[in-house]
Protein backbone atom coordinates (compact mmCIF):
# COMPACT_ATOMS: atom_id res chain seq x y z
CA UNK A 1 0.00 0.00 0.00
CA UNK A 2 0.87 3.32 -1.06
CA UNK A 3 0.61 5.19 2.81
CA UNK A 4 1.23 8.79 0.63
CA UNK A 5 -1.66 8.05 -2.02
CA UNK A 6 -3.63 6.48 1.24
CA UNK A 7 -2.98 10.05 3.21
CA UNK A 8 -3.41 12.39 0.26
CA UNK A 9 -7.09 10.48 -1.14
CA UNK A 10 -7.93 10.49 3.02
CA UNK A 11 -7.54 14.10 2.92
CA UNK A 12 -9.10 15.00 -0.16
CA UNK A 13 -12.08 13.18 0.56
CA UNK A 14 -12.69 14.91 4.03
CA UNK A 15 -12.13 18.14 1.85
CA UNK A 16 -14.92 17.15 -0.47
CA UNK A 17 -17.07 15.49 2.34
CA UNK A 18 -16.60 18.69 4.50
CA UNK A 19 -17.59 21.09 1.54
CA UNK A 20 -20.73 18.65 0.58
CA UNK A 21 -22.12 19.16 3.86
CA UNK A 22 -21.90 22.93 4.03
CA UNK A 23 -23.36 23.08 0.68
CA UNK A 24 -26.54 20.78 2.48
CA UNK A 25 -26.49 22.69 5.50
CA UNK A 26 -26.36 26.37 4.46
CA UNK A 27 -27.81 25.95 1.24
CA UNK A 28 -30.96 23.88 1.43
CA UNK A 29 -30.78 23.68 5.14
CA UNK A 30 -31.05 20.06 5.98
CA UNK A 31 -31.11 19.52 9.25
CA UNK A 32 -30.84 16.33 11.66
CA UNK A 33 -32.08 12.78 10.33
CA UNK A 34 -32.21 14.10 6.43
CA UNK A 35 -29.49 16.06 6.73
CA UNK A 36 -27.37 12.34 8.18
CA UNK A 37 -29.13 10.24 4.97
CA UNK A 38 -27.93 12.75 2.74
CA UNK A 39 -24.51 12.23 4.03
CA UNK A 40 -24.74 8.35 4.27
CA UNK A 41 -25.74 8.36 0.42
CA UNK A 42 -23.32 10.87 -0.30
CA UNK A 43 -20.47 9.21 1.40
CA UNK A 44 -21.46 6.24 -0.24
CA UNK A 45 -21.35 7.06 -4.03
CA UNK A 46 -18.19 9.25 -2.74
CA UNK A 47 -16.26 6.55 -1.20
CA UNK A 48 -17.23 4.21 -4.59
CA UNK A 49 -15.43 6.87 -6.62
CA UNK A 50 -12.42 6.90 -5.27
CA UNK A 51 -11.87 3.56 -4.24
CA UNK A 52 -12.62 2.68 -8.09
CA UNK A 53 -10.11 6.05 -8.93
CA UNK A 54 -7.18 4.32 -6.17
CA UNK A 55 -8.00 1.14 -8.35
CA UNK A 56 -8.14 -1.46 -5.26
CA UNK A 57 -6.72 -4.89 -6.11
CA UNK A 58 -8.25 -6.95 -3.08
CA UNK A 59 -10.63 -6.96 0.34
CA UNK A 60 -7.18 -6.57 2.25
CA UNK A 61 -6.01 -3.52 0.54
CA UNK A 62 -9.36 -2.14 0.16
CA UNK A 63 -9.67 -2.48 3.97
CA UNK A 64 -6.00 -1.14 4.94
CA UNK A 65 -6.66 1.88 2.84
CA UNK A 66 -10.25 2.41 4.07
CA UNK A 67 -8.63 2.17 7.50
CA UNK A 68 -6.35 4.83 6.64
CA UNK A 69 -9.26 6.94 5.56
CA UNK A 70 -10.80 6.20 8.89
CA UNK A 71 -7.81 7.78 10.70
CA UNK A 72 -7.73 10.60 8.82
CA UNK A 73 -11.48 11.49 8.86
CA UNK A 74 -11.44 10.89 12.79
CA UNK A 75 -8.57 13.22 13.17
CA UNK A 76 -9.94 15.57 11.10
CA UNK A 77 -13.21 15.36 11.84
CA UNK A 78 -12.14 15.75 16.02
CA UNK A 79 -9.87 18.94 15.11
CA UNK A 80 -12.32 20.53 12.99
CA UNK A 81 -15.40 19.73 13.78
CA UNK A 82 -15.23 18.73 17.63
CA UNK A 83 -12.71 21.62 18.92
CA UNK A 84 -13.00 24.41 16.33
CA UNK A 85 -16.54 24.65 15.86
CA UNK A 86 -17.73 22.95 18.65
CA UNK A 87 -15.22 24.00 21.54
CA UNK A 88 -14.46 20.63 22.55
CA UNK A 89 -18.10 19.01 22.94
CA UNK A 90 -18.20 15.36 21.56
CA UNK A 91 -21.76 15.87 20.14
CA UNK A 92 -20.98 15.78 16.85
CA UNK A 93 -20.54 11.83 17.02
CA UNK A 94 -24.01 11.12 16.10
CA UNK A 95 -25.53 7.80 14.72
CA UNK A 96 -24.88 9.13 11.38
CA UNK A 97 -21.23 10.18 11.81
CA UNK A 98 -20.43 6.49 13.69
CA UNK A 99 -22.21 4.90 9.98
CA UNK A 100 -20.18 6.80 7.99
CA UNK A 101 -16.78 5.93 10.08
CA UNK A 102 -18.05 1.89 9.46
CA UNK A 103 -18.52 2.89 5.45
CA UNK A 104 -15.43 4.40 5.18
CA UNK A 105 -13.60 0.84 5.47
CA UNK A 106 -16.74 -1.11 4.13
CA UNK A 107 -17.20 0.97 0.87
CA UNK A 108 -12.98 0.89 0.10
CA UNK A 109 -12.94 -3.37 1.01
CA UNK A 110 -16.41 -3.94 -1.09
CA UNK A 111 -14.53 -2.33 -4.07
CA UNK A 112 -11.36 -4.05 -3.32
CA UNK A 113 -12.86 -7.22 -3.02
CA UNK A 114 -15.17 -6.73 -6.14
CA UNK A 115 -11.79 -5.98 -8.38
CA UNK A 116 -10.61 -8.40 -11.16
CA UNK A 117 -7.82 -10.42 -10.59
Amino acid sequence: MNWGKALGYGIVLYAIMFLLGSVLMFGPKLTGNTFGIAMIVASVIILWLAARMYKLSSLNQGAQVGAVWLVVEAVLDYVVLAQMFNKGSLSIYSWSLLTGYALIVIVPALVGAMAKK
